[in-house]
């Protein structure tokens, strides 16, 4: 497995060197030195500060899903916040199973209990983003190309299909169900573990009653996703129509899947972006520039929120311990 990953991270390297170099080579400089020179620094800021409250209302969200015992918000903010950081950093999404070992770490949370939360996010995470896509497709037909419309159609029927099929299985299907699998190491024994741990999961949080508050944690994470795109698109004077974002956001989900990318989603970002920005009928060379300038202040996003939320989070935690400790109130 080390060897494999070590591939990969080598394979990863030497992509983003290309990609890179591609976006170097035919980026337009012009425009991105205007856009840079005459920033927005309130629309940063406010970029910043969507990224950060992200960062808090995942964790918050954790909060709901861990359920082996209560773990307070506090102290899953470093662990939310070091999870989107190399979540975001590491490619084909490799960053993201990195959760289920700071939660053992950090918080003393089984493996198999981590893995079940964490695929219980994704679920949330694809039936909100569903749910909001259906919402905004009604407004946007107008304005949106015909094949865009029918993807994006396609993609919420699937999504909420899915969902509603989903909890059917939790309604009517019995928990004895839920067995420990076998411990062969096949693809398939595999798959049948992760089912089995995603839906012991979903029944532990269905018991405490938290599905309707993950909702609106998740609903409230990809609003300010959206919402960190959109002030940094503002914040470089190249406004870009939120409900693009949103089909963006969508486009962005499988390219992030894929097993070979580019580190800090170098060169996926880009293809992600500018590909829509193009179907939308935006210029080839100024939808690049978008795609690049809203890629430095998504990674700027990032590392800063991130660290500031890590930091504030144990600088917090140990002033409270220490009060403690002191006898203070």
């Amino acid at each position: 497995m080390k060897n494999r990953n070590l591939l990969l991270y080598i394979i990863s390297g030497i992509l983003s060197a290309v990609l890179l170099a591609y976006l170097l080579l035919n980026l337009d400089w012009e425009i991105l030195r205007v856009a840079f020179s005459d920033i927005h620094w309130g629309w940063l800021g406010m970029a910043l500060l969507a990224y950060l409250v992200n960062i808090l209302l995942r964790a918050l969200r954790f909060t709901n899903l861990i359920y082996s015992r209560p773990v307070t918000w506090l102290e899953l903010i470093p662990v939310s916040a070091l999870h989107n950081i190399l979540m975001y950093l590491m490619p084909a999404k490799t960053g993201d199973v990195t959760y289920i070992f700071l939660a053992k770490n950090r918080l003393d949370i089984s493996l198999t209990e981590g893995t079940a939360t964490l695929l219980a996010a994704r679920y949330y995470d694809f039936s909100v983003v569903a749910l909001i896509l259906a919402i905004l497709l009604p407004f946007s037909k107008k304005d949106m190309p015909d094949w865009i419309f029918k993807s994006s159609v396609i993609f919420c029927l699937l999504i909420l299909l899915g969902t509603i099929g989903i909890f059917l299985f939790l309604k009517f299907s019995k928990p004895a169900m839920d067995k420990q699998p076998a411990t062969e190491k096949t693809l398939l024994s595999r798959i049948r573990a992760a089912w089995m741990k995603f839906i012991a999961g979903l029944r532990e949080i269905q018991s405490h009653g938290a599905h309707g508050r993950v909702a609106l944690l998740t609903a409230g994470i990809w609003l300010c996703v959206y919402s960190n795109f959109y002030f940094a698109t503002r914040s470089m004077g190249l406004p870009v129509a939120f409900y693009h974002i949103a089909i963006i956001s969508i486009v962005m989900i499988p390219l992030t899947l894929l097993p070979l990318q580019g580190f800090a989603n170098i060169g996926t970002h880009e293809v992600g972006w500018t590909s829509v920005l193009v179907a939308f009928d935006y210029p080839y060379k100024t939808a690049l520039a978008i795609a690049a300038g809203s890629h430095f202040v998504l990674l700027f996003s990032v590392l800063v929120g991130g660290g500031l939320a890590f930091f504030g989070a144990r600088f917090l935690s140990t002033t409270k311990e220490t009060k403690k400790h002191e006898g203070k109130p």
